[in-house]
């Protein structure tokens, strides 16, 4: 059994404390004993906030965290763009005076963990994991609703396993970036699909939360437009969320590749009967039809031939 809740109402702050507040107390149960928290925003360009996670959808989790605990605090992401930049122009830089002992990481400067990632063959690469995600003794997984023109949707499955990734940069007309594509769209549709599901069975958060205030919807995770929706979502396994979510935007969940192979790995719960809801209940009145990226048939689908 998981646990999912949806809230609904015109605070984006509110929307997403209130998500965490309805799911029941056993979710934080590992918070008591907690020295670290480790926060994960999708911060995946530095110039487009509605790409990237709010920050007043940090504060909430902020505050959820500091009514259970004031165990140290950690924001960080391996951005592809670089996360400082992102830190400074999305005013994450304030939260530090905002809350104590909390500290913003740029996770691509990170050490990391051995981890894999999926050939198209079917064997295993060699890829790092952020050692501090991996060491973190609390985890949560914060990321706005948005569509994908690879791979369907970008919702909490998919901003924890790419963004706790640390590649090795590389040197483009920008400047220092931090791709992943030789690992993921190299490899095909199938392979790349499963290494998303591989890395949440690799290590996966603790709590997985979705803001919706402002989603994105066509060609995500980064050149779509805005569909308000005014809702949040929370819970305890990406999966769970993620189907959920789908719906939400009108998205057949079977359609996304990582999610259909991380249930059936026994990653993640995609079954309706086995997700208890919460909140608002009655997904039908508040589900809107996202614009599919145009690359839905040849991308999105090619997993299933």
């Amino acid at each position: 059994m998981s646990y999912v809740s949806v809230i609904k109402g015109n605070d984006r702050r509110e929307n997403v404390r209130q998500a965490l507040e309805a799911l029941p107390a056993s979710v934080w149960d590992k918070l008591k004993i907690a020295r670290t928290v480790l926060i994960k925003p999708n911060l995946v360009h530095h110039q487009n906030q509605l790409a990237s996670t709010h920050v007043d959808a940090v504060r909430a989790v902020m505050d959820a965290v500091r009514a259970r605990s004031q165990a140290r605090i950690v924001v960080g992401d391996s951005s592809y763009h670089g996360t400082k930049p992102a830190f400074r122009n999305f005013g994450y830089e304030n939260l530090p005076n905002e809350y104590e002992n909390v500290r913003l990481f740029d996770l691509n400067d990170d050490e990391t963990v051995p981890g894999y990632f999926m050939k198209r063959e079917g064997s295993k690469g060699e890829m790092g994991f952020s050692k501090t995600v991996a060491e973190a003794d609390f985890t949560v997984c914060l990321t706005p609703m948005k569509t994908h023109r690879d791979v369907g949707v970008s919702l909490t499955t998919k901003n924890w396993t790419i963004g706790t990734w640390v590649p090795e940069a590389r040197i483009g007309l920008q400047g220092r970036y931090w791709p992943r594509w030789m690992y993921l769209h190299a490899e095909g549709p199938e392979a790349h699909n499963s290494t998303i599901a591989e890395l949440l069975h690799q290590h996966r958060p603790d709590l997985a939360v979705l803001d919706a205030f402002l989603a994105m919807e066509g060609d995500g995770p980064t050149k779509g437009e805005p569909i308000k929706l005014d809702l949040a979502l929370a819970g305890d396994d990406c999966v769970s969320v993620d189907r959920m979510a789908c719906e939400l935007m009108s998205i057949d969940p079977y359609d996304i590749g990582y999610l259909v192979m991380a249930n059936q790995r026994g990653y993640g719960i995609m079954d309706k009967s086995r997700i208890e809801l919460s909140g608002e209940t009655d997904l039908s009145s508040l589900k809107k039809e996202f614009k599919k990226p145009e690359t839905w048939s040849k991308h999105v689908l090619a997993w299933k031939k």
